[in-house]
């Protein structure tokens, strides 16, 4: 289970929110196993964002959460699609934009719980 979740300091406009909706299914499927079958997105837009103590230009923070990937494989490409797409859509400069990663040893869906270690 892979969650996306960005905070923007610029408007989204409904279009813009789909195509980066697309684009993050497509980036998500540099890590081994993953899909948009599996993804969930979520986006905030106008939120205060400030960087250098600045908050004029177009910013971005985005949290990338995958359950069951401590070995990190293709995060990098994730990471380039993932900024690529940010540029090409909203216009936010790669060094205006930060990606935090947290990996999800255990989670629950369905009702379900899930936890690594069954998987080893």
């Amino acid at each position: 289970m892979p969650f996306i979740m960005s905070r923007t300091n610029v408007k989204l406009p409904k279009n813009k929110e789909l195509a980066l909706k697309k684009r993050l299914g497509l980036a998500i499927a540099n890590v081994p196993g993953k899909s948009e079958d599996v993804l969930m997105v979520g986006f905030q837009d106008n939120y205060p964002l400030y960087l250098r103590g600045q908050g004029d230009d177009p910013l971005a923070y985005i949290e990338v959460s995958i359950f069951g990937t401590e070995d990190h494989v293709g995060y990098d490409k994730l990471n380039f699609a993932i900024t690529q797409a940010f540029y090409d859509v909203l216009g936010i400069q790669p060094d205006h934009l930060y990606i935090k990663y947290d990996d999800i040893s255990s989670w629950g869906v369905q009702g379900q719980y899930i936890d690594r270690r069954d998987y080893l």
